[in-house]
C-alpha cells in the first residue's frame, strides 16, 4: 500500500530445524544461540499509531519514526530501542491545531549523537510542506528543508554516505502534476538537486539508497500508461533515469531499493495482475533492472514496502499480504538468498490488519528490524 494512497506455505517448523541442527552440532556450535525467526518486540504507542520506517548504529542504538492520530489531526512519532526496550522520544510538530498532519516517512542514523526524520506537514490551509527533523544526541528538532514552488512537497524515502552526505526523496506539484522532489544536506544545508520525471503525467519517488563508493538510488513510479516503475540513478554529478521492468496489467510500484554493491541494487514493490496484486522485484546488477523471483504467498494481494541488506546473498523485504478482499491484511517478509526471494514466517498481533513498512539492518551482523502498525498499534518486529 504506498504512501500516496494511505492519504486515503507449509513451513517446517523452527523448533524442528533447530532441533536436527543441534543434534549433530559440535559442542561449540550447539552452545551458539539459535534464532527463531521474526518476533513481535513490544513497542509504545499512543493513540492510532503507525511506525514507518527504522534504522540503527548498533544493537543498542535504533530509531523508528512514523505518526499517531490523535482523533483530529496527525502527529510525529519517534521511538528509540536502546537495547532492551523501545521507548517514545518527544519530537516537534510544526503544524498544530485541529485537523493539522505531521508524519515522519524515513529516518537515518549516522552515529548515536546525529540522526535524521523525514516527512511533511500541512496546515488547515495550505498543502503538504517538507519537513526534516535532527537528532543531536539531546532532543529533535525541526530544520529548515526546502520546497519546490507552493505546492505539494513530500519527503518519503532517505539515505546517507556519510553525515555529509544525506538524501532525502519524495515528490512535488508543478503545478497539476506531481513530479520527482529530491533533497541533498552537504553538512550545512539542505538544497534541491534537479531531478527527471518521466512524461508529463505524475511522478513518485518512495524508496532511496546509497551504495558505499558507488550510486545513489531512488525507486517509485511515473503514471505513464497505468503506472510504470521508476528508477533514478545518481552518478555523482547528475540523476539519470534508468530502464526498469513493468510487469503485469498496471499500478506498478517500486516501494523501496537496498544497494549491498557499488554495482548491485535490489528494488521491491507490487504490480497488479488481472485483479491480483503480485509482489516485484528487480535486480540491477551494472548494465540494467531485470525482474527476479519474488513470492506472492496470498492470492489476492501481496505487496513488498522495504528492503535492506547486508550483502548480494543476505537481504530481506517485509510487507503485507491478504488472502481475499475482505479478509485481514497479514505481515509478509521474503528473504533473499542471491538467486530468488523467499516468503518467510513472519508474525502478526491479534485478528485484524497487519501492515509492516519499513526494515533496517543492525551494523556488524545485529540482525534486522521490521516496523509497522497492527492498525491500531505499532508494531516492532526482529530478526536475529
Amino acid at each position: 500500500m504506498p504512501w500516496i494512497a494511505r492519504t486515503a506455505t507449509g513451513v517446517t517448523t523452527v523448533a524442528t530445524l533447530v532441533l536436527s541442527a543441534l543434534a549433530t552440532a559440535s559442542p561449540a556450535a550447539a552452545g551458539q544461540r539459535a534464532c527463531a525467526g521474526w518476533t513481535v518486540k513490544p513497542s509504545p504507542s499512543t493513540g492510532s499509531a503507525t511506525l514507518s520506517a527504522v534504522a540503527a548504529t548498533s544493537a543498542k542504538d535504533v530509531w523508528a519514526v512514523g505518526s499517531f492520530n490523535t482523533g483530529g489531526a496527525f502527529r510525529t512519532l519517534i521511538e528509540h530501542w536502546d537495547g532492551t526496550r523501545w521507548m517514545i522520544v518527544p519530537s516537534p510538530n510544526p503544524a498544530a491545531g485541529f485537523h493539522t498532519t505531521n508524519t515522519l516517512a524515513a529516518v537515518v542514523a549516522i552515529t548515536p549523537k546525529n540522526a535524521w526524520a523525514f516527512g511533511f506537514y500541512e496546515k488547515t490551509t495550505t498543502s503538504f510542506r517538507t519537513l526534516i527533523e535532527h537528532w543531536d544526541g539531546v532532543k529533535w528538532s525541526v530544520m529548515a528543508s526546502p520546497n519546490s514552488g507552493p505546492g505539494e512537497n513530500t519527503l518519503l524515502a532517505a539515505t546517507a554516505r556519510s553525515g555529509a552526505d544525506i538524501w532525502a526523496v519524495g515528490y512535488h506539484n508543478d503545478p497539476g502534476h506531481r513530479r520527482t522532489l529530491t533533497e541533498r544536506w552537504n553538512g550545512a544545508k539542505w538544497s534541491i538537486v534537479a531531478s527527471p520525471s518521466v512524461g508529463s503525467g505524475d511522478n513518485f519517488l518512495f524508496g532511496a539508497a546509497a551504495a558505499v563508493f558507488g550510486p545513489i538510488w531512488a525507486v517509485g513510479s511515473d503514471s505513464v500508461s497505468f503506472g510504470q516503475t521508476l528508477a533514478l540513478r545518481w552518478n555523482g554529478q547528475a540523476w539519470t533515469l534508468g530502464k526498469t521492468v513493468s510487469p503485469g496489467d498496471g499500478d506498478r510500484f517500486l516501494q523501496a531499493v537496498t544497494a549491498p554493491g557499488a554495482r548491485y541494487a535490489l528494488a521491491v514493490g507490487s504490480y497488479l495482475k488481472g485483479n491480483q496484486t503480485r509482489a516485484l522485484a528487480e535486480r540491477w546488477t551494472g548494465s540494467g533492472w531485470s525482474l527476479v523471483p519474488a513470492a506472492s504467498p496470498a492470492a489476492d494481494y501481496n505487496s513488498l514496502q522495504a528492503a535492506a541488506a547486508t550483502g548480494t546473498r543476505n537481504a530481506w523485504a517485509v510487507g503485507s499480504r491478504r488472502t481475499s478482499l475482505g479478509t485481514a491484511f497479514r505481515t509478509l517478509t521474503e528473504h533473499w538468498n542471491g538467486t530468488s526471494w523467499t516468503a518467510m514466517a513472519s508474525p502478526g498481533v491479534g485478528p485484524g490488519d497487519n501492515w509492516l513498512y519499513g526494515v533496517a539492518a543492525v551494523p556488524n551482523g545485529g540482525g534486522f528490524w521490521a516496523v509497522g502498525t497492527d492498525g491500531n498499534n505499532t508494531l516492532t518486529e526482529f530478526h536475529c
